[in-house]
Order: structure tokens, then sequence, then C-alpha cells
């Protein structure tokens, strides 16, 4: 399940971005940023989020990534500036590792 939301989430910012950058006003050489806040997050921590599932209770573990991965969503979608748009696409990245590294999914390309 969360590589299919991650497989959404990419198609949705790729969509999204022209109109997010026209609205605040960010270089074409930065919307590159945007893409990889969330990458660099993600795969970082990747790792991590299983040794924590191991750790603590996997269902809680999950349940903080899901509410942490929407609450940084609806910042993104209320960001008024660059900064805070990239703050929130790591933010992303950084949730959704719960949810991967809890759920046993693997993610291909």
């Amino acid at each position: 399940m969360p590589s299919s939301w991650s497989s959404w989430d990419a198609t949705i910012v790729n969509i999204a971005l022209p109109l997010a950058q026209r609205f605040l006003g960010f270089p074409n050489g930065d919307r590159q940023w945007v893409v990889t806040a969330y990458a660099l997050a993600f795969g970082s921590l990747l790792l991590v989020g299983g040794r924590i599932g191991d750790m603590f209770n996997r269902k809680w573990v999950f349940i903080t990534g899901l509410a942490g991965f929407a609450v940084s969503s609806a910042i993104g979608g209320a960001a008024g500036s660059f900064g805070m748009l990239v703050t929130a696409r790591t933010l992303q990245g950084a949730y959704l590792y719960r949810l991967g590294s809890t759920s046993g999914f693997r993610m291909s390309y």
C-alpha cells in the first residue's frame, strides 16, 4: 500500500509543480528541490524505520507515519513560500519511510 502512495504522490507532485512554481514564484532550477527533498528523506531513513519498527510497536509506528504524512501533506498544500514547500516535502519523505518500513513493502524502479 505505501508504494502506491509513493507513486500517487510522485504523480500528483509532477502535475501540480508547474502551478506551485507559478504561485510561489521560484525559478526552474529550484523545481528539483521539491522532488529531491522527498527522495532524500525517504531513502536515507528507510533502514532506520525498520529498526524503529522492531524497537516499538509496528502498529503505532505505522499510525504515526500515516498521521505525519497527512499533516505534512496539508502543510505542503498550504505552503506560502518555497522553503515551506521543500520543508513539507522533506517531512512527507520522513514520515513515509515509517509506513514503508513497517508494512514490509519494497520499492522497485
